[in-house]
């Protein structure tokens, strides 16, 4: 259960704002099971049914087993299906250390570290992977983006991506690595094209302080024309540095910065326009009679790369798992 309350400045002085508050929910079932194969691997499956406000449709809400997986695996390696779920490495995760949610989610209508480009891991793909250096190195592979599987998927021409990844301690105890990169083969126009996608991440834990970040990258590779000649390309910069302090078994507290750097639209010149967003958040968590509060403030500057629209929020929030 999440209560969030935000604040919207909309001129540089600070006064035309906006503000509202909200009361969210999320309740996750989720079901797994496997069975050992004639071979000497095991096979899993499962998969999380999400019950949320998110999952609608024409007709109304639609809450689905959107998460799901078939993996075989052993010692060393693993193979199989999945749809944002099993086994492997999801890139749309960071190893950068939090108390409760990241900043980038604190701040509804950022662009940091958005999963747009992560639709590989997220949709459905077949994947390959191995358990090296103290982690898993994986592939992804999803044929058709534009389709959801079902029982039987539909093609629609939508493009396929491939996307590899890595995440571990590379062997080194109190160290999280994580490195990716993807890509995607949409049609090339003035304002979309091939996407591409790298992400490097990094975190050490050293007794009750955990420090860390991480880097994502992604462009599009646009058609050069004299409207948009920044580097036939567009996209976006975003780098997170964070810091966390476990003050006893039941406190902990966090601090975060996040900044963005986005080429949205064409500008003049024939340069596109670059902006800038910057997230500041600080959250403190309390384990109370084994329920886990969160209490959360955040401060963004030019929200979403909209100059001078600048927010601030709190965010109570309780999270319970049996």
């Amino acid at each position: 259960m999440t209560l969030r309350s935000l604040s919207y400045d909309t001129t540089s002085n600070d006064t035309g704002g906006v503000a509202g508050t909200v009361l969210g929910q999320e309740t996750n079932i989720v079901i797994s099971g496997g069975k050992d194969l004639d071979n000497g691997m095991t096979l899993s499956m499962g998969g999380n049914l999400e019950l949320d406000n998110q999952n609608t449709t024409a007709a109304g809400t639609s809450d689905t087993m959107r998460e799901v997986s078939m993996v075989a695996s052993n010692d060393s390696m693993f193979i199989g299906y999945g749809r944002d779920h099993g086994v492997g490495v999801d890139l749309d995760g960071s190893v950068a250390p939090h108390v409760g949610d990241q900043n980038d989610t604190l701040a509804q209508g950022s662009t940091a570290f958005s999963s747009a480009f992560l639709d590989v891991h997220a949709g459905d793909h077949l994947k390959l992977g191995f358990n090296v250096l103290g982690g898993k190195l994986a592939a992804y592979y999803s044929p058709d983006q534009g389709s959801l599987g079902n029982d039987s998927g539909v093609p629609t021409g939508g493009p396929s991506a491939y996307q590899l990844g890595y995440q571990g301690n590379l062997g080194v105890e109190g160290l999280a690595v994580q490195l990716g990169y993807g890509a995607t083969d949409d049609a090339k126009t003035a304002t979309s094209g091939e996407k591409t996608f790298s992400k490097m991440g990094i975190s050490y834990n050293f007794g009750q302080f955990a420090i860390g970040g991480d880097i994502q990258d992604f462009d599009y590779d646009i058609t050069d024309t004299a409207a948009s000649k920044y580097n036939g390309s567009k996209g976006e910069t975003a780098t997170r540095m964070n810091a966390t302090f476990a003050a006893s078994d039941n406190l902990a507290i966090g601090v975060s910065y996040t900044e963005t750097e986005e080429s949205l639209g064409t500008g003049t010149a024939g340069y596109l326009t670059q902006v800038k967003e910057e997230i500041t958040a600080v959250t403190v968590g309390y384990n109370i009679a084994g329920m886990g509060f969160n209490l959360s403030y955040a401060e963004t500057e030019n929200l979403g790369g909209a100059n001078n629209v600048d927010t601030t929020g709190w965010q109570i929030q309780t999270k319970q798992s049996f």
